[in-house]
């Protein structure tokens, strides 16, 4: 009987680097756009908790990550309760992220 010669080609250290690279990068976008996301502080208006240039990361899943490019939001596991820091973006000028902490919901008055 012959024996069956496996006839795998190896992939060339040059091609192995782009595959990671590219997996590694997707691996990034799906997080960031899905998951969790950083934030710096941009202004003085939560600094009794937030110093101005302070670090956060957001995650996006409790309240409904946005889908990229679509503006569609899926659902998320829980709604904003007061005392909470939420991220949203200005109505005037959707390219500023907010940063501000929930006072109030539906039906309570402030």
């Amino acid at each position: 009987m012959g024996k069956v010669k496996e006839t795998r080609r190896k992939k060339s250290k040059l091609r192995q680097h782009a595959e990671s690279l590219a997996f590694t990068i997707l691996l990034a976008l799906l997080l960031r756009s899905f998951v969790v996301q950083a934030f710096r502080i941009p202004s003085g208006s939560m600094e009794d908790t937030l110093l101005v240039g302070d670090f956060l990361l957001a995650e996006k899943l409790s309240y409904g990550p946005l889908i990229p490019f679509t503006g569609v939001r899926l659902p998320g596991l829980r709604e904003p309760r007061p005392g909470d820091i939420i991220i949203f973006k200005f109505p005037r000028n959707p390219h500023k992220d907010f940063i501000k902490r929930v006072i109030a919901v539906g039906g309570q008055v402030v």
